[in-house]
């Protein structure tokens, strides 16, 4: 008799013609926003070295589990951008309704600590689908860089 392994969260970078994706895997669609964030940060800089240090909390609304993923992970990149701060981990994700919820734990860059990997223009729509499947929920970003 085989014993079902348990279904746990993961990410893997895919390639992309001029750009770049990431494709994410986990068992509720609330750790597929989580791991989607880790996906992200660990394309733009070294996820392992930022400490969580600060907290921040993000809620985004959207019409579609899609439409709620970009925002999220616009917002997510924004700070970065914008404040230089990143991203370590989220942890807990609420979706409920039309509506997404975290709260983040990282820290402000440090030049002597982290390195900035990739600078991205936009997260894209670009075949993207958060669907079921499999007993996981899934999702394929793309992103301009």
């Amino acid at each position: 008799m085989t014993v079902p392994r348990p279904r746990a969260a993961g990410h893997r970078e895919i390639d992309h013609t001029a750009d770049l994706g990431f494709e994410v895997w986990a068992p509720s669609l609330a750790a597929l926003f989580a791991e989607a964030v880790t996906a992200l940060g660990e394309i733009c800089y070294d996820r392992e070295r930022v400490a969580p240090a600060e907290q921040r909390t993000l809620q985004v609304a959207g019409d579609s589990h899609e439409e709620r993923l970009v925002h999220w992970l616009q917002e997510v990149y924004f700070w970065l951008e914008r404040d230089l701060w990143l991203t370590a981990y989220v942890e807990p994700v609420e979706v409920t309704g039309e509506v997404v919820r975290g709260l983040f734990r990282g820290e402000r860059y440090d030049p002597l600590r982290h390195t900035i990997h990739t600078e991205i223009k936009a997260i894209t729509y670009h075949q993207l689908r958060v669907r079921a499947e499999g007993g996981l929920w899934r999702t394929t970003v793309i992103v301009d860089v």
